[in-house]
């Protein structure tokens, strides 16, 4: 079975750096080396790369290469696939915002949303949604009007 590795996320998603970036993906190849019990000379070896180079990826120094993430990915017995959901989760993302937009009740999609984020988060949601709802005069509200439709060709007087 695989072990999920968890971190402390980044307390504002989307605010990263690309050196955060580069450091959290490299936490997350470290541990799941270091969670397999091997060391950087057999990963590297695995993944045709340097331990050097992967100790400098490790600790968010280097840029990794497609290719070579999925190449010590295998050494580490996993998938690029699942290192970047373990990396999105470093980083703090939830949920997808789209996921929630196939929901066809509102109040589903408003439920759904509110389990991705903190408690903080909500509470800050919360307060700006009832400042704006205080902020913002009620709209009289429109009355719905239809034009007549133009009588049938056979009852139009004929131009003469």
């Amino acid at each position: 079975g695989r072990c999920i590795l968890l971190s402390q996320q980044m307390s504002y998603a989307g605010s990263e750096t690309a050196w955060q970036v580069r450091a959290a993906l490299g936490g997350v190849l470290r541990r799941l080396r270091e969670s397999l019990g091997r060391s950087l000379q057999e990963v590297g070896n695995a993944a045709s790369v340097s331990p050097a180079f992967l100790s400098e990826v490790e600790r968010g120094r280097k840029e990794i290469s497609i290719e070579k993430l999925v190449a010590v990915s295998q050494a580490l017995e996993t998938t690029a696939a699942d290192v970047y959901r373990e990396l999105a989760r470093e980083l703090g993302a939830g949920e997808p915002t789209w996921a929630v937009a196939y929901e066809a009740d509102p109040r589903a999609q408003l439920r759904r949303m509110a389990q991705s984020l903190d408690s903080e988060t909500l509470r800050t949601v919360t307060s700006f949604t009832s400042f704006l709802a205080a902020a913002e005069p009620a709209r009289p509200k429109r009355g719905v009007a239809f034009r007549p439709l133009p009588a049938p060709s056979h009852t139009r007087p004929r131009p003469r």
